[in-house]
C-alpha cells in the first residue's frame, strides 16, 4: 500500500466556533487530501445540529455518520479512522468495563456505517480517576484483547495510542507491550503520533525559551534507535503527524482554561501545529517510521487556539497549512525521491 494523507476533521477548526464537518471535509478535499480522520467531537456535533429531533442519541449519531459518509462519496474522500474511544484500556471493575464496551459497539456501528476502517484509541488519561485503572499490562492486555476481538469480528483494526500525558502509559514502548501480550498483530496495533513521541521525550511544553530540554535530542534518539530495532511496519495502524509551540502556563484567554491540567496535555489542547510550523524535533521521528519502511495512512492531527476562531476561513486556511507541511515531511523524508524510484 502507498503513503495516503489526510487530515483529521478537528484540525480544521472546533465545530463549536461553526466549523461543520461537511465544510471541514470539502477544505480538505479542496487541498488535494484523500482521506480524512473522524473525531467523534466533530460527529456529534453533526448528530446534534442536524438529527437532534431524533429521540436517542445511538440514532442520532447513526443518522450523523450516514450524512457524513454520504458528503466523503460525493468528494471522493477516503474515511480513514474514528477517534479517540478512551477511559477504557485499565480499567479495573467490570461493570465499568461492560460499559466502556458497550459504547465500543455503537462505535464498531459507526465504523461500519462510515466505512471506516481503524477505530483509534487512547490510554488513560487526565481527568479520569488513575485509581480506576491499573497499569498492570496482564490487565491492560487482556481488557485490549476484549476490544480486539471485537473489532476482529467487524473487520476493523485498532489503533492503540500513548498521549504524553497518559498516567500509566505514556509511551510507544509502554504499548508496544501492551500491543504484544494482546497478541492479535493484524487487529490490535499501534497509532503512532510525531508530536507525543517527541514532546513527550524531548520536550518541555511550558517552556518558550527552551522547549527541548538539555538531554532532550540524545534521549529521542535512544528512543528512535530503540523504535528501529524493535518495531516493525505492519503493526502500525496508522501514523499521525504534528508539531507544537511552546504553552503559556498561565493560559490566558484559553477557552478551555484548567490550571490543573498537566503540561502536555495544555500544550496539546492549544498549541499544536502542522510539523515545520512548531519547535519540537518531529521531523526525526516521521523519518525514523517512514524509514521502518511503513507506507499506509497518515494523517496531520493538531489542536490550536486559532481553530476556536469563528471566520469562516478556518478551515481552508489550516488545510493548505497542512498540505504545505505534508509536502515539507515529503522532502525531509526523501518520501517524493523513493517514490520517483518504484
Amino acid at each position: 500500500m502507498p503513503i495516503q494523507i489526510a487530515i483529521a476533521s478537528n484540525a480544521l477548526g472546533k465545530s463549536a466556533a461553526g466549523h461543520t464537518v461537511l465544510r471541514k471535509m470539502e477544505a480538505a478535499s479542496k487541498q488535494g487530501f484523500q482521506g480524512m480522520e473522524i473525531a467523534i467531537e466533530c460527529l456529534e456535533a453533526h448528530a446534534t445540529s442536524v438529527f437532534g429531533h431524533l429521540p436517542i442519541r445511538p440514532a442520532r449519531f447513526r443518522a450523523a455518520a450516514a450524512d457524513i459518509r454520504k458528503k466523503a462519496d460525493s468528494l471522493g474522500l477516503h474515511l480513514v479512522a474514528l477517534n479517540p474511544f478512551g477511559a477504557y484500556d485499565g480499567l479495573k471493575d467490570a461493570a465499568a468495563i461492560n460499559a466502556r464496551l458497550g459504547e465500543a459497539e455503537l462505535w464498531f456501528d459507526l465504523c461500519a456505517i462510515l466505512r471506516v476502517d481503524i477505530f483509534q484509541i487512547t490510554s488513560a488519561l487526565y481527568p479520569l480517576d488513575p485509581a480506576s485503572f491499573s497499569p498492570d499490562v496482564e490487565i491492560l492486555a487482556a481488557n485490549m484483547r476484549r476490544l480486539g476481538l471485537m473489532a476482529q469480528a467487524r473487520g476493523v483494526k485498532i489503533g492503540y495510542e500513548a498521549p504524553a500525558w497518559g498516567f500509566h502509559l505514556d509511551t510507544w514502548q509502554q504499548i508496544d507491550a501492551v500491543v504484544r501480550k494482546v497478541d492479535l498483530p493484524s487487529t490490535v496495533q499501534h497509532c503512532l503520533d510525531t508530536y507525543h513521541i517527541a514532546t513527550r521525550v524531548a520536550g518541555d511544553p511550558l517552556n518558550a525559551e527552551q522547549p527541548v530540554h538539555l538531554e532532550g535530542m540524545a534521549a529521542l534518539q535512544a528512543s528512535l534507535q530503540e523504535m528501529k530495532a524493535s518495531l516493525r511496519p505492519e503493526n502500525i495502524a496508522y501514523f499521525q503527524l504534528s508539531d507544537a509551540t511552546a504553552a503559556d502556563p498561565n493560559q490566558p484567554n484559553y477557552p478551555r482554561r484548567d490550571l490543573d491540567a498537566p503540561p502536555f496535555m495544555i500544550q496539546s489542547r492549544n498549541c499544536r501545529c502542522f510539523p515545520g510550523e512548531g519547535v519540537l524535533p518531529v521531523m526525526e521521528v516521521a523519518k525514523t517510521v517512514f524509514d521502518l519502511g511503513y507506507r499506509g495512512w497518515v494523517t496531520m492531527e493538531v489542536f490550536n487556539l486559532d481553530h476556536w476562531d469563528t471566520r469562516s476561513t478556518v478551515p481552508d486556511e489550516w488545510a493548505q497549512r497542512g498540505m504545505a507541511s505534508w509536502r515539507k515531511v515529503e522532502e525531509y523524508c526523501g518520501l517524493n525521491a523513493k517514490a520517483s524510484r518504484l
